[in-house]
């Protein structure tokens, strides 16, 4: 504008927020900043002070961080944003957080807000909120001509002369802090948050916060708390005293329990009130059985929530699952724990309550874990439970190219392998016939013997990164070795810590079988390991020392007692340290380049004990994470503890002698720092 404020910039904001008053859908940009002076010369950036609006008791600031720290989640990336919004004599004015937003950030932020504005205040700014269009012209009376110059002389100093709604937010689109009394908003469509997960509504009626979620857009957001009811509350004065260990405990709960959303099962239970037991961080729980609805009520101290969707809540819980499955009804208990196992969550168990007429078979009969296909619409099989069941699933799978020998061996697993086996690989009609021929092969390797449960999860590992089907379909070559490569594993003999590092062998079997060119006729398991052995330390022994990667050695040897402990400095050392010790510490040559992670060798009388991992903490020093002995078994010498943690004091201290660590050298790339090729492992954890 040739007579309007000056912009200001982006970097000035501190928060945003989005309102919707009477349905339609507005953003609102809100700010808290120190105090200073009124005014500023055109040009320079903006000192807010703390406003104080003409016909407004209400002169606080409320808003959700735009500078939010990264906080990690467990799982969830949840970043469509979030809605927040008020409830306010009936009415409900929404907002929505734009940008890439999870919902810990969002609750973190709206809870500092109401921990620094009483409920008197929040009532008197939900009170003031009005909605207009940016498209209408004039500003509509006196009063909002008032506002709008009051506004440009608190923040700017200066007058602004706009005359229309779609001037003056066109003026200010930039500018990312608002004051929180003034108020008018924008206006934009509520229902273009169909990718929005998560809402939060501070509903100033009832004196409480409501989270609710939307994961599958079960319903319009306009719907919130009415009809649609809070997945979990708890009122206004407990929330302001949720601490940061709170919010996250209570948001890994919330995200856990979110992917059964909507699944508020109706089941048949007994009426009770559980003992109380640990919940999630420094939270007890108590479970309520009432009417058929299971609560979960939260309690820490004086502050309480209650829970209300707990559809991920499994009946093999250690604190509850004897509770729940003691109140479920024995039909209903008896199928679900035959479909899906002692580990049935509550969603999965309403759903077999809802359809139990529809379930005309024993819990011990075989094949009950195919049920879950005709259970679960996700599935797209449309497959009509009844006494047919099992004659429809066999023709679907017939058609989709199954043999007649890969569908008897499928049906006669036990459970147990079955669901493990629709569990690793689950069928869908996208996916039909790659399962088929999954379940082909599988047969055809076997022939009459079953897969032994113990084994399932290596085996079936082994199998898939021997066909990678990432890159395109397997020829016959590789699919004839992944059947010798999975009749070798299931009948090996093997002793009881062999078979605890099983998932590790099967990892390095697979890709020496992977990359060998030629059909393995004649080869056992413990022929196998032996050639998966020497074809990794043929890798070694032609890696280019010239390409390896490097990192210096503060430590490169130190004396531990009766120990020595030597610092491994290059990738080709830690794949030999991997090898030798069979574990996976050879995937983490990037956390050791990166200077983040150092590992150590311990040896006794020239031999190797164990294996030491230690990180880097924010002060510069250095602590022990983990130490580790031959095939990841559990180190249990005080000695060897005792002089790991003598490695752990002794590099902190060699860490601090140095004004600066250099940075890692790598002579294959300047560029970068990359894993060479002879590192074949792909697990992100050596520990297993």
């Amino acid at each position: 504008m040739a007579n309007g404020c000056s912009r200001i910039s982006a970097s000035a904001c501190a928060s945003s927020l989005a309102l919707n008053w009477g349905g339609r859908y507005m953003v609102r940009q809100l700010y808290q900043q120190p105090s200073g002076p009124r005014g500023v010369a055109r040009g320079e950036r903006p000192t807010f002070a703390t406003p104080q609006p003409r016909g407004t008791p209400f002169s606080d600031t409320l808003g959700l961080t735009g500078n939010a720290k990264n906080v990690t989640t467990r799982g969830d990336t949840g970043m469509s944003g979030a809605l927040v919004g008020f409830r306010i004599d009936g009415d409900k004015k929404l907002m929505r957080l734009h940008g890439e937003r999870n919902c810990e950030e969002v609750l973190t932020e709206l809870l500092a807000c109401l921990r620094h504005i009483s409920d008197a205040r929040l009532q008197t700014y939900a009170r003031t909120l009005r909605l207009v269009a940016s498209d209408q012209n004039l500003f509509p009376d006196e009063a909002a001509r008032a506002a709008m110059q009051d506004f440009a002389e608190n923040h700017l100093g200066e007058s602004c002369r706009f005359q229309t709604w779609a001037e003056a937010f066109d003026e200010f689109q930039g500018l990312e802090a608002w004051h929180a009394g003034f108020p008018f908003m924008p206006a934009a469509s509520i229902d273009a948050c169909g990718d929005v997960i998560w809402g939060f509504l501070v509903d100033l009626d009832a004196g409480e916060l409501q989270i609710f979620v939307n994961r599958n857009k079960r319903f319009l957001w306009r719907e919130m708390a009415c009809p649609q009811p809070a997945y979990c509350t708890l009122t206004l004065d407990h929330a302001r005293l949720l601490t940061p260990d709170d919010v996250s405990s209570l948001h890994n709960l919330l995200h856990q329990h979110s992917y059964s959303d909507g699944v508020d099962p109706v089941l048949p239970l007994h009426d009770l009130l559980s003992d109380r037991f640990p919940g999630p961080g420094g939270w007890q729980a108590r479970l309520r059985l009432a009417h058929g609805r299971v609560r979960l009520l939260l309690e820490r101290g004086e502050i309480s929530a209650k829970v209300r969707q707990v559809g991920e809540l499994r009946l093999d819980d250690p604190h509850c699952g004897a509770l729940l499955q003691a109140s479920l009804a024995p039909p209903v208990l008896a199928l679900s724990l035959g479909i899906y196992g002692t580990a049935a969550s509550l969603g999965q168990v309403a759903l077999v309550a809802a359809h139990l007429e529809q379930l005309p078979f024993g819990p011990e009969e075989g094949g009950l874990p195919l049920l879950d296909l005709g259970l679960r619409p996700s599935s797209g099989l449309g497959l009509p439970l009844g006494s047919g069941f099992f004659d429809a699933v066999r023709a679907s799978f017939l058609a989709a190219g199954m043999s007649m020998q890969g569908w008897r061996f499928l049906i006669k697993q036990n459970n147990a392998v079955l669901r493990f086996m629709l569990q690793f690989y689950p069928p869908s009609a996208r996916i039909l016939r790659d399962f088929a021929r999954f379940i082909n092969l599988l047969a055809s390797a076997m022939q009459n013997e079953p897969l032994r449960l113990v084994r399932c999860q290596p085996a079936l590992r082994g199998v898939e990164r021997i066909l990678d089907r990432t890159r395109g379909r397997p020829g016959p070559l590789r699919e004839e070795n992944a059947r010798i490569f999975l009749r070798a594993i299931m009948r090996a003999r093997l002793s009881p810590q062999d078979e605890a590092n099983l998932l590790h062998d099967a990892q390095d079997v697979s890709d020496y079988v992977y990359s060998h060119g030629a059909v393995l006729k004649g080869v056992t398991w413990a022929s196998l390991c032996r050639r998966s052995d020497a074809w990794h330390r043929a890798l070694l022994v032609t890696v280019d020392p010239e390409k390896d990667v490097r990192w210096p050695a503060l430590l490169p040897q130190y004396n531990a007692g009766p120990f020595l402990a030597v610092e491994l400095d290059t990738g080709s050392l830690l794949a030999e340290e991997g090898l030798e010790q069979r574990h996976c510490i050879g995937t983490y040559v990037n956390a050791c380049a990166s200077g983040a992670t150092r590992v150590f060798s311990l040896r006794r009388n020239g031999k190797r004990a164990a294996t030491i991992e230690l990180q880097r903490n924010h002060d510069g020093s250095w602590r022990m994470v983990q130490i580790r002995g031959k095939a990841n078994t559990v180190v249990q010498d005080s000695a060897a503890l005792e002089a790991a943690e003598r490695v752990a004091q002794a590099y902190s201290e060699a860490a601090r002698s140095r004004s600066q660590e250099p940075l890692a050298r790598s002579h294959a790339s300047a560029s970068g720092l990359m894993a060479p090729s002879y590192l074949i492992h792909r697990q992100e954890h050596w520990t297993g």
